[in-house]
């Protein structure tokens, strides 16, 4: 999966990453004086040639760019990230936005700290949309998965479960013991039995295919499969792969 080059043009002037969404987010008034966001300027003034890319070095130096507290401030921006089906001049699937929302969840797995957690349940769900509409595996669904998990609610277990079985890329490429982060297999598996849910069956079938695994096991995969990932991105940061600017992450090793 090849990168696009670190700067944004627009009008001829580079841009950072952080300004090149914020182009897209304009504030207006409504008649009732509210502001509300209108999407009408996707492209900002003079036309998007090139997307922004997001370094370990820029998140870093500028935390509150892309950071939490920016998106915490308005969840009326998250539209900016809203999966939106599209295709290419070959016919082929594609989401329009998706490079941007992965900048952005790279930016947030670089960060030690959690995101908020109905901004991750959002960022999971753009995801698992953008898969089902299109083919193959990105990177980015996980580490959506991994920021929703490390919060550690037991009814959080759907929305992972949904975005595992949304294709079969998705269901080789996650790691299926997120569908644990709720505490673990006891916990996990006691708050499916109470639950109503209509995939209840389904997922308890499945996690006892899944070995057991204490709530310190899950903590232990999500503190490792988040540091895989902000190690790739540094190492990819620091060493661009030949002809490609920024390079790609590697592909992320598959975890059952």
């Amino acid at each position: 999966m090849g990168r696009e080059t670190g700067k944004l043009h627009l009008a001829g002037c580079p841009l950072a990453v952080a300004d090149s969404l914020r182009w897209r987010y304009v504030s207006t008034s409504t008649q009732c004086g509210t502001p509300c966001t209108r999407l009408t300027a996707r492209y900002g003034r003079g036309g998007l040639t090139e997307r922004p890319r997001v370094t370990a070095a820029q998140d870093e130096a500028d935390a509150g760019a892309l950071g939490r507290a920016w998106w915490a401030e308005d969840p009326e921006r998250w539209d900016l990230l809203r999966f939106e089906a599209a295709h290419d001049e070959a016919g082929l699937p594609l989401d329009r936005w998706w490079k941007d929302r992965r900048d952005v969840l790279e930016a947030l797995i670089l960060a030690p700290e959690p995101v908020d957690h109905d901004f991750a349940c959002f960022l999971l769900d753009q995801e698992t949309r953008f898969h089902r509409h299109c083919w193959g595996f990105s990177h980015s669904i996980e580490v959506a998965a991994l920021l929703l998990a490390e919060h550690r609610r037991p009814d959080d277990v759907w929305r992972l479960w949904q975005a595992i079985t949304t294709s079969f890329d998705t269901w080789c490429g996650l790691p299926h013991r997120l569908l644990l982060a709720g505490g673990g297999t006891a916990r996990t598996v006691d708050h499916i039995v109470g639950s109503d849910h209509e995939q209840r069956h389904k997922l308890l079938q499945h996690l006892q295919e899944i070995p057991e695994a204490t709530d310190d096991d899950v903590t232990a995969l999500i503190a490792e499969r988040r540091r895989y990932y902000s190690d790739a991105l540094r190492e990819l940061d620091a060493s661009p792969e030949p002809n490609d600017e920024c390079g790609s992450p590697p592909s992320p090793r598959p975890v059952r």
